[in-house]
């Protein structure tokens, strides 16, 4: 039985199923007469239909939830991260279609739903349908029959791949006096000749080091917010996905120096503030810009950002090494991902080939 509650000015509407109680928000009701009318235009088999789904959905990427057990039994290691991005697109999801069967949804329906939207990404629409497929395939263990995941039509992502830099560019921009301070400075060397994201760079911490061996132990990244995780990021805290970097001698020696002029324990943050926090990641790409403009690059349309440097440092790392150990040095996913990473440029190409022409002027003599 459904029954209208009032509270808050708002109307909602009251069902148990399962000898569990559920409330719901009567949409667009302003009046008790509009919530009584949409109450009563409700399907009541529809409201516990296991078919529904804001049931499917129901307690789906929660800790210690069966979904979540039964992703663990399969290997599928979701990192924190993954976890709450999911459980916001399963919320908002739930808003949109909570009401819907399942098997009766159309797929048009969907699509149009984020066609309709012109304020999100091309990426962040495909991650919505990636999760809405998510509740396709756990059907299997909560309807009496299995509704199989669409097809969905992906959408463009909106987003332009970040250029690399030139080696003159790179040259220009990773010089000291490019930067406001020394501790922003290294920061980029590092990130640049060891390949880092920037949270990775943020998260560092001495003992992450041995120099005597030159390589870096990468084993966690900062959030935005400073919270350092002990995981890498396509990892969690079960598999932490952590990997080994190689050190340049140039980047020993600075790292050590720095270490040593400032006195850091095996325990303290490579970078920080006054107070021993990660470094802010809006500081670092504020001061990334203004490099930039000191080192006189023409931007000319391209996008140069701080994850350039990654891109830039595995186009190069290619160069001399196979793609599969270049994939493991990065803490690439999958091989797809390190050739997304791999970029060209016309006038570096140019020099690459130099060797070569004295070759082919000669091929067919």
């Amino acid at each position: 039985m459904v029954k209208l509650v009032e509270k808050n000015s708002k109307f909602y509407y009251e069902f148990t199923n399962d000898g569990k109680t559920t409330r719901r928000i009567c949409k667009n009701c302003k009046t008790k007469e509009e919530a009584k009318l949409f109450v009563s235009k409700l399907k009541l088999d529809n409201v516990s239909s296991p078919f529904l789904i804001s049931n499917v959905a129901k307690g789906m990427f929660e800790k210690h939830s069966e979904h979540m057990n039964r992703l663990n039994n399969y290997g599928k290691n979701l990192s924190e991260r993954t976890l709450g991005q999911k459980k916001l697109f399963i919320k908002l999801i739930v808003e949109s279609f909570g009401n819907c069967r399942i098997d009766k949804l159309a797929i048009k329906d969907i699509e149009q739903h984020l066609l309709d939207d012109h304020i999100h990404s091309g990426s962040w629409k495909n991650f919505y349908l990636e999760t809405f497929s998510n509740i396709y395939d756990e059907t299997k263990w909560k309807c009496p029959t299995y509704i199989p995941r669409p097809k969905f039509q992906r959408f463009s992502r909106n987003s332009k791949k970040p250029d690399i830099f030139l080696t003159n560019e790179l040259n220009s921009l990773l010089t000291e006096s490019r930067w406001d301070n020394y501790s922003d400075y290294l920061l980029f060397v590092i990130i640049a000749s060891c390949g880092l994201r920037l949270g990775e760079a943020r998260a560092l911490k001495v003992k992450q080091f041995d120099f005597q061996n030159r390589y870096l132990v990468v084993n966690g990244y900062c959030l935005r917010n400073g919270q350092r995780t002990t995981y890498n990021k396509c990892g969690s805290i079960d598999n932490d996905k952590l990997r080994v970097v190689p050190l340049p001698t140039d980047t020993v020696i600075q790292a050590m120096n720095w270490i040593n002029k400032n006195k850091l324990a095996e325990d303290d943050y490579l970078f920080s503030d006054q107070f021993g926090n990660p470094v802010t990641q809006d500081h670092l790409e504020w001061t990334f810009k203004k490099a930039i403009k000191r080192a006189k690059i023409n931007v000319n349309g391209r996008r140069l950002i701080i994850h350039s440097l990654r891109f830039t440092y595995v186009t190069r790392m290619r160069r001399n090494l196979p793609i599969e150990q270049v994939q493991r040095i990065v803490g690439h996913s999958s091989l797809e991902m390190t050739q997304y990473y791999t970029r060209n440029s016309i006038p570096e190409l140019l020099e690459s080939i130099t060797p070569s022409f004295k070759v082919v002027d000669g091929l067919f003599d």
